[in-house]
């Protein structure tokens, strides 16, 4: 069993798991560490009475991927356990493939978790993964947020993403199989160097000569994220104090928004920019501070199809390009991944932005409460010939009632798992 504690394993799983619900979720790919995983949590389990389901994405990138899968189900079925394969499809040739393959994948597991009732899923990373991650956020000059790596317990996607072996070795996983008589796949991608963790994978023995061990790089993880903690603590009593949402949903941060430390301050720009983008990713922090920067010395920039606007009370004002939001949509439905309507006229039959032509038909000046293009970006409900039904200011008398999502209660919230 190598130097890995079957005991010690599954009082990591007992701390992190939440026991809610009777059954357990475990993300395995058929490499060495996540099939440890499936084998130390099908004991834990069945010691627990709990009832585990194993689940497989198949990126569909290699020929080999749906032998891999099925390895898997072998190993699962003969454990006792349901297995079920998840399909990914890449739609674009642009982009990172490996990033575009790694959200794919979480958002596939997350919509498959919200079906059978799922909340929290299982993953195999270790001690090794944390300290590359460590390595590969070093060489991008990475702050406190980057050099803090994995945590054990993260909020994705209305998911809680478990990972209880952070704290062991590959090495003692794969010792742990070899005394188990359990085979495991060769991902051939391990040998890939021209992807940044296998070179930083390569050079972990070297560091480990001078004493900077993977336990070593894991512990410098674990202190950042204490600090980080504080600062996503100090990030959101700030946030409650300086942001409020207008009745156009412009995200307006108040004057002493410029008094706050310059760390916090272009955190909780970053983040606000990443919750109304739907992003999985904050924008770059030199962007940040560009963007900041000029809006300070002349009152407005822009950053992700966003406009931003310092108005004459030196608050910051943030809404949507009303040049790049999207166009109608059926009354009934989500409009630019933020707006609802309910109590929909009869005569509405669209849901979409106010712009210039509405604003002709409003039966009142645009009120000077709201810069001219938050205005012009707001919801309305427009009839099939294009006529103005309703906005959410009600000018037209109607009982709609429009929802923001992206809310500052939202906002708050999704400060929690960010």
């Amino acid at each position: 069993m190598g130097h890995l504690q079957t005991e010690q394993v599954f009082r990591s799983f007992g701390s992190l798991f939440s026991f809610s619900k009777q059954d357990v979720a475990v993300a395995v790919s058929g490499g060495s560490d996540s099939i440890g995983l499936l084998l130390l949590l099908s004991d834990w389990c069945k010691i627990k009475y709990l009832d585990l389901k194993v689940i497989t994405v198949n990126h569909q990138l290699r020929d080999s991927a749906q032998n891999e899968c099925d390895f898997v189900k072998g190993v699962a079925n003969d454990l006792g356990w349901e297995h079920q394969t998840l399909y990914w499809k890449n739609t674009t040739k642009f982009g990172n493939l490996s990033k575009k393959a790694r959200e794919g994948r979480y958002r596939l597991m997350s919509e498959w978790g919200q079906s059978e009732g799922i909340d929290e899923i299982f993953l195999g990373h270790t001690l090794n993964d944390q300290a590359e991650t460590v390595l590969m956020e070093l060489r991008r000059k990475a702050g406190v947020e980057g050099l803090s790596a994995m945590p054990k317990l993260k909020m994705r996607y209305g998911i809680k993403w478990i990972r209880p072996l952070l704290e062991f070795r590959r090495s003692d996983i794969r010792n742990y199989l070899k005394v188990n008589n359990q085979e495991w796949i060769e991902d051939p991608s391990n040998e890939d160097l021209s992807r940044t963790r296998i070179q930083m994978r390569k050079i972990l023995p070297e560091l480990e000569d001078v004493g900077i061990t993977v336990e070593t790089l894991s512990s410098v993880a674990s202190n950042l994220q204490k600090t980080r903690e504080m600062l996503q603590k100090i990030l959101r009593e700030k946030a409650e104090e300086v942001i409020s949402v207008s009745k156009v949903g412009e995200y307006v941060f108040r004057d002493n928004f410029w008094e706050l430390p310059v760390e916090i301050r272009e955190k909780m720009f970053a983040r606000v920019i990443q919750f109304l983008s739907n992003s999985d990713y904050r924008p770059r922090q030199s962007s940040v501070a560009n963007c900041l920067t000029r809006v300070k010395s002349v009152g407005s920039s822009t950053i992700n199809e966003f406009v931003i606007q310092k108005d004459s009370n030196n608050c910051v004002r943030i809404f949507r390009d009303p040049k790049k939001i999207s166009g109608l949509v059926p009354a009934k439905q989500l409009w630019d991944s933020r707006w609802t309507v309910s109590n929909i006229p009869k005569t509405c039959t669209r849901l979409g932005n106010l712009d210039f032509k509405g604003v002709n038909q409003l039966p009142r000046p645009m009120d000077k409460e709201f810069s001219k293009g938050g205005i012009l970006s707001a919801p309305a409900l427009w009839s099939e010939e294009r006529e103005l039904v309703e906005t959410v200011f009600n000018d037209f008398g109607t009982n709609a009632i429009f929802e923001d999502t992206k809310n500052k209660e939202a906002f708050l919230l999704f400060l929690e798992g960010n």
